[in-house]
């Protein structure tokens, strides 16, 4: 069984090479999108935005320092942001003190309406490119189930 994402170039892995304990989805279990935060290795939940308001945001991939595991992909949003690489250099620094390593894949804006229940991805990051909104979207409705949640590649 292979693990398989988005980006299989990046994130490809094979159920043999899976150290000490045999591999499959098993393996994976607490770092898949939509886990609830007690679940998640070390309490590090899979979202985090602002309540309300349109404000930028990073999709972030979380992996085990020395690459040792699989990779999860979390999103950060706030709108206290001047540039996407606040929000990443904050996430990151918090996240690598807990022994994991970060990496960008990308950022854009969100919309995030909680009176309607709506969150509506777009847009791009001037520095760190557009992330993949199916990604990010995917991630937001496990954490947002009662939500319409849309993406859409234009805007800014």
């Amino acid at each position: 069984m292979a693990l398989r994402c988005d980006w299989p170039w990046r994130c490809a892995v094979s159920a043999p090479f899976f150290p000490l304990g045999g591999g499959g989805a098993s393996s994976l279990a607490g770092w898949g999108a939509g886990k609830m935060a007690a679940e998640q290795p070390s309490g590090i939940p899979s979202v985090a935005i602002d309540p309300d308001g349109v404000f930028k945001y990073v999709l972030i991939r979380v992996r085990p320092a020395r690459g040792q595991g699989p990779a999860r992909d979390i999103v950060r949003g706030h709108a206290w942001a001047e540039y996407h690489a606040d929000i990443y250099d904050k996430t990151a620094a918090e996240i690598e003190k807990q022994g994991y390593d970060c990496e960008c894949l990308g950022g854009g804006r969100i919309s995030h309406q909680s009176k309607e229940k709506k969150i509506h991805v777009y847009g791009y990051s001037v520095g760190f490119g557009q992330a993949k909104h199916s990604v990010s979207t995917k991630i937001l409705k496990d954490e947002y189930p009662d939500y319409v949640v849309t993406w859409a590649d234009e805007g800014y």
